[in-house]
């Protein structure tokens, strides 16, 4: 049976206004338009359009920027006024840079088409071509290209359209949107390489979201919830950006809503919140890195056409921002920077996790539909059926206030083990500077020992993830080996590191169990435990502490009257003793001047 949906009137007079071909050459038309949206094209059609693009105009050029597992390359668009190929070459015109990405989940392309219309009417028409000469941009049509070509009409169901469409996951059956951080997939570290080369102002990420129904086409992200991006970009982004993309994309025809979770799924009328994302997160990952970060989510209900042109609108809109607003953004980014890099920076607490303030709450308008809960005679639940005929405007609380849930000091400097130098990889990816200790030395630190640790039943991205864990925390004075890693944290990137190295950041390296060794050491201690007739009689004699703890477990008659307890006594001593840091997180915190 054949899919069919309606949506919002508003948008489909947009779409018409917006898709409304100007005579354009048959060899130019894609496959989206040609098949009135029902079709996507595949990964070698989606490139030989760009190729050609570039072939056309001096403005496009078309590159690599790394190879997937599969062996297909991750390609580059880059277009510029000029043709200009670098960052430094366009930023000393003074031109700012978007990137814009597309599937990074395939089974979602409306990004991918919308970028291929835009540019094309670029190109040909000239249409939108004046944003150049304070805009550049760089386009990933395809990133997850392995992911792309597994390409089938059973992917994403209940999505409308196109008719066929590529998988989430990559050929490693890795989710690229949540690996920005810890960076397993050879994708994403292609991608890190290439972000921290340019570090452009705005990166768009676009997506189609799926669950909630509603008239929205498009709703959105930006990481403006919490403490990601420094002032001034953060108010930079809430108060310039954000309200300015709202306002242009309703005049547009294309009104938005914040991403945002539910009270109840079908009952929008009970409240929504704004999460918090952490920077395993695409427009997450950009605001801790003091950038412009968009996450776009068409709305998975929506016929595909108009998604694609409501993708398109946003992609135009933003850029408009940044040409009138470019010299006010490239200052509040370099503020932002100076900012994180500060000893002031270092003086207070940083949040790593929130919760919502429900204390506090905005009521807005949010278009939703009319709706009938019925009994479903096919599986006998309640079934929530919207009206599409009766579109409807709720009252809804609105919760955008989030309160610290833990947060931690910032160290004036991390120290890595130099077991753990393979890491320097990851660090150079992020554009984390370090430096690499030339000879031992004793210093000061603060330390977390685990006690405890409880892992997850089941894998995630390829990794069995840290649940939970305990740890103690203290100030001890040991030896910095010679080769160990030094992050200074006087440096821009200062939060990301952060995340990567407190064992309780959402997706640190403890997490995704680069450190499990050490939160369940096995502690192998091979001695017979009769040899403790021996060893007790000497603690006992040289170690009053241990005599008087001794002495008083003596009092328990159940502990006296077993030799099995009592010498298990003295074992479990030793064993600690003899591996006392096996528990030591490998990351020690400098938290004064001293430093190896």
């Amino acid at each position: 049976m054949k899919k069919v949906f309606v949506t919002l009137a508003l948008a489909l007079t947009a779409v018409s206004a917006l898709a409304g071909v100007r005579n354009i050459p048959q060899e130019w038309m894609t496959l989206a338009e040609k098949t009135d949206f029902r079709k996507t094209p595949r990964f070698d059609e989606t490139m030989d359009f760009f190729r050609r693009l570039a072939d056309k105009s001096s403005m496009v050029s078309f590159s690599s920027f790394g190879m997937s597992p599969q062996g297909r390359e991750l390609n580059l668009v880059i277009v510029d006024k000029d043709g200009l190929t670098t960052p430094e070459q366009i930023r000393a015109k003074g031109r700012v840079i978007v990137l814009v990405q597309s599937c990074i989940h395939s089974g979602e392309p409306d990004g991918k088409d919308a970028s291929m219309i835009w540019l094309r009417d670029m190109i040909l028409s000239g249409k939108d071509k004046a944003l150049l000469s304070d805009v550049s941009f760089l386009m990933i049509p395809i990133f997850n290209v392995d992911g792309h070509e597994d390409f089938r009409a059973t992917n994403r169901i209940n999505q409308n359209g196109p008719d066929e469409l590529g998988t989430r996951n990559t050929a490693q059956l890795l989710n690229l949107n949540r690996d920005f951080l810890k960076a397993d997939s050879p994708e994403m570290k292609a991608w890190l390489r290439l972000y921290s080369a340019w570090e452009p102002e705005l990166f768009i990420d676009c997506h189609v979201t799926n669950g909630a129904d509603f008239q929205y086409v498009m709703t959105y992200d930006i990481e403006n919830h919490g403490s990601a991006m420094a002032e001034p970009l953060h108010s930079f982004s809430k108060e310039v950006f954000e309200r300015e993309l709202n306002e242009k994309m309703a005049a547009a025809g294309f009104p938005m809503f914040p991403y945002c979770e539910y009270e109840r799924t079908y009952a929008p009328e009970l409240g929504a919140s704004l999460d918090v994302f952490d920077p395993r997160y695409s427009q997450s990952y950009a605001a801790y890195r003091n950038r412009l970060g968009l996450l776009l989510e068409t709305h998975i209900y929506k016929p595909y056409k108009s998604r694609v042109m409501a993708t398109l609108e946003s992609i135009r809109q933003c850029a408009y921002i940044l040409k009138e607003h470019k010299k006010e953004l490239q200052k509040s980014i370099a503020e932002a920077d100076k900012a994180t890099a500060s000893d002031a920076f270092r003086e207070q607490p940083f949040p790593l996790k929130y919760e919502i303030d429900k204390s506090i709450v905005t009521y807005v308008d949010y278009l939703g539909w009319q709706r009938d809960t019925v009994k479903s005679d096919l599986s006998g639940g309640m079934w929530v059926k919207h009206n599409y005929d009766k579109p409807f405007t709720y009252n809804v609380p609105l919760y955008q206030s989030q309160k610290v849930a833990y947060a931690v000091r910032v160290p004036k400097a991390y120290v890595l083990m130099p077991q753990y130098s393979y890491l320097t990889e990851l660090l150079d990816l992020h554009g984390i500077r370090y430096e690499v200790a030339a000879e031992a030395a004793e210093l000061e630190v603060e330390t977390y020992r685990y006690t405890e640790g409880r892992f997850s039943t089941r894998q995630r991205e390829g990794r069995v993830p840290l649940v939970a864990c305990a740890y103690t925390t203290q100030t001890e004075r040991l030896t910095c080996p010679k080769g160990s890693i030094i992050i200074d944290m006087a440096q821009p990137k200062a939060k990301l590191a952060i995340y990567l190295f407190e064992p309780d950041a959402p997706g640190s390296l403890t997490y995704w169990g680069f450190f499990n060794a050490h939160v369940q050491s096995d502690n192998e201690f091979w001695v017979n435990p009769a040899y403790m007739e021996f060893k007790g009689r000497e603690m006992l004699q040289e170690n009053p502490a241990i005599k008087a703890e001794f002495d008083a477990r003596m009092q328990d008659p159940e502990f006296a009257g077993s030799p099995d307890k009592i010498l298990g006594f003295f074992y479990a001593i030793c064993r600690k003793q003899s591996h006392q840091d096996n528990e030591l997180h490998p990351v020690w915190r400098v938290l004064r001047n001293s430093r190896p």
